[in-house]
């Protein structure tokens, strides 16, 4: 292939091909032609097979069919954050048990501190993340506190602990 692509007869054949397919396709004209809409008027609406009324494009030609194309009164922005639903009062609230993970990816030393990355989040002994308290932390792991008690969390496992949603600060996440 690569003797063939050398041979400046063989690539001219190749570019008058081209040329000759790219003309073919600005000037063949359509099979099956669209009749044009009298006047350049939209057409009425029709009822399609689903019972939705839409505009019936199959007189119109392709200009004037994207022409008829309805866009929506009021755009929706793809950005926009979703409205939440109301949170509900305290008496429901305190009745539902939530259940809370806690992951510890890895736990390192630098001079005499103690570095975690719990949820993906860089802590030391001391800090919260959620309802989770780091209490001490050591190469194996870590002793996290959360109401209702404290356990032993290894390097590179997931602690999941059912509590009461009453108390939270912060909405859960539905």
């Amino acid at each position: 292939m690569r003797k063939l692509l050398n041979n400046p007869a063989f690539v001219g054949v190749l570019a008058l091909a081209a040329l000759v397919f790219v003309g073919w396709s600005f000037l063949a004209k359509p099979d099956v032609a669209m009749p044009a809409a009298p006047g350049g008027e939209v057409a009425d609406a029709a009822v399609t097979e689903n019972g939705e009324e839409g505009v019936d494009v199959s007189a119109l030609s392709i200009p004037d069919a994207l022409k008829a194309l309805a866009t929506p009164a009021v755009a929706r922005d793809p950005f926009a954050i979703p409205a939440r639903a109301e949170t509900p009062a305290a008496e429901e609230t305190a009745a539902v048990e939530v259940t809370e993970r806690v992951r510890l990816s890895a736990v390192w030393v630098q001079g005499s501190a103690v570095y975690l990355l719990l949820n993906g989040r860089i802590c030391i002994p001391g800090d919260k993340v959620d309802r989770f308290t780091v209490e001490t932390a050591e190469i194996a792991g870590a002793w996290i506190g959360f109401p209702g008690g404290r356990s032993f969390l290894p390097v590179g496992q997931e602690l999941a602990v059912k509590t009461s949603a009453q108390g939270l600060s912060t909405p859960l996440p539905q």
